[in-house]
């Protein structure tokens, strides 16, 4: 065996080859490294290593973990899913320090929802506090060092969609976990890095708290595994008059509820017709919201977001105005197919006062009860471009038979699917089996009364 401070270089050619047969290689050299110190001889060298668990005890994985000597980065890992890392064979000596920083930066918005405004707010009011430093790091979401509205605001545009990521810090920041704070409320000046003298050859367990910015709820996923859901069976249900849009009329959807009761904070995505419909304003009512609450920024592709919390649980009767939207209506049509809420964007949830989360869904009243709603919307493939296998998602404001037709840029009909749609979300795989092309092709949907048409593309 090579002793613990030897390292072995290896040439090595690496092959790739492709479906098609062809294959090509590249020159270069693989370091083996005692890094366990396994080997019996040779002289011994130090060791860092250590974990990254969230407050919690969540494993985080994805992190780049950063090693320094001086103000030169010497080396660098990334965490699997047992959040461990180690840097192993480090020269030692008297005056010999590492510093060792990990970082993460990486979907912004996982684990940050209305719940954690929601949270946030009440620490600013003096209701009810953050219970730990950590909370209090990752609600700071500007850098100010003290919590604010303007963080609230930052949570909130990331949340709608108008953002999509936060400006002044990275998605995840790290602690070193043998750090006291001086002051738990206070917690802002934390180093994010520790620093390790190596006067001889030993090992130094140095473990991080990883916190993600924007969750004070601790519900972001540190490591690639579902966590639970805490969500209840119960929804809220969100309720418009039925009626028929008129072409170029103005016409006001008032939004009400036969279940807002208790409710301390909501989002969503609403989805609209807007070959149908074109967004005019938002308007208030029994809700203390304006445009601030609601996403703009995709109106184009039919989609509103929108999210709103109040300082404490709040109940309103089925026939009171939440809010409203005003639509200048394109052609006629009726509201019951061109309206939906969904999680697109803004994933759909509620909160009651003790932060239980559940469902969100739009039903239309009619003389017959309450009907549900839905939009006729078909979705760009992903992937896109591709080559094995692809995915088509529609939305049917109703259940219905469907055909998706596929067709080149010639008009000539490459596959034809027949489908029994469901309301609400459909998907069909498409595989390179069912398409013998490649290049630009076509496809087109046909259901409950609408067509719709995007393009896709086939390597070869």
């Amino acid at each position: 065996a090579a002793g613990a401070n030897d390292e072995l270089v290896v040439d090595v050619q690496m092959w790739v080859e492709d479906q098609e047969g062809n294959t090509d290689y590249c020159k270069t050299v693989v370091i083996v490294q005692d890094n366990q110190d396994i080997c019996p001889d040779g002289v011994q060298k130090g060791r860092i290593t250590g974990d990254l668990v969230t407050e919690k005890g969540d494993e985080t994985e994805l992190a780049n973990v950063q090693m320094y000597v001086g103000a030169q980065m010497m080396r660098e890992v990334i965490t699997k899913q047992d959040g461990h890392f180690m840097f192993g064979d480090l020269a030692f000596g008297a005056t010999t320090e590492y510093m060792v920083r990990p970082l993460r930066n990486d979907n912004h918005v996982n684990g940050v929802s209305t719940a954690d405004i929601v949270k946030i707010q009440r620490h600013i009011l003096g209701i009810e506090y953050l219970n730990s430093p950590y909370k209090i790091i990752a609600a700071d979401v500007n850098n100010s060092q003290n919590i604010t509205a303007s963080d609230v605001t930052e949570i909130r545009k990331l949340i709608l969609g108008v953002s999509s990521e936060f400006a002044k810090v990275q998605s995840w920041t790290f602690v070193p976990k043998e750090y006291v704070f001086p002051n738990p409320s206070v917690p802002y000046n934390a180093p994010r890095e520790v620093l390790i003298a190596m006067p001889n050859a030993s090992t130094h367990d140095e473990d991080f708290v990883a916190v993600k910015m924007g969750d004070v709820t601790g519900n972001a996923v540190a490591h690639n595994v579902k966590g639970s859901s805490t969500r209840t069976n119960e929804k809220l249900n969100l309720e418009i008059e039925s009626g028929n849009l008129v072409a170029g009329e103005s016409y006001t959807v008032e939004f009400k509820s036969s279940n807002f009761s208790d409710i301390i904070g909501y989002q969503f995505t609403l989805n609209f017709d807007q070959t149908a419909m074109m967004f005019d304003k938002v308007g208030g009512g029994a809700l203390e919201l304006d445009e601030t609450n609601f996403g703009l920024s995709r109106l184009e592709e039919g989609k509103i977001t929108t999210s709103w919390n109040n300082r404490t649980g709040v109940s309103f009767g089925k026939d009171e105005v939440l809010f409203s939207i005003t639509f200048t209506a394109l052609k006629n049509g009726s509201i019951h197919e061109l309206l939906a809420v969904t999680s697109d964007v803004t994933f759909a949830e509620a909160y009651n006062s003790k932060l239980e989360e559940r469902g969100v869904e739009l039903g239309i009243r009619t003389d017959d009860g309450i009907v549900g709603s839905g939009v006729f919307e078909l979705y760009q493939n992903t992937p896109n471009p591709f080559d094995v296998e692809t995915v088509v998602n529609f939305r049917l404001p109703k259940a219905s038979p469907a055909k998706l037709s596929i067709y080149d840029v010639t008009g000539k009909v490459i596959r034809v699917y027949d489908l029994q749609g469901v309301k609400g979300m459909n998907s069909i795989r498409i595989t390179k089996d069912d398409v013998d092309v490649s290049g630009v092709l076509y496809y087109q949907l046909d259901a409950a009364d609408h067509t719709a048409t995007k393009r896709m593309t086939k390597l070869k």
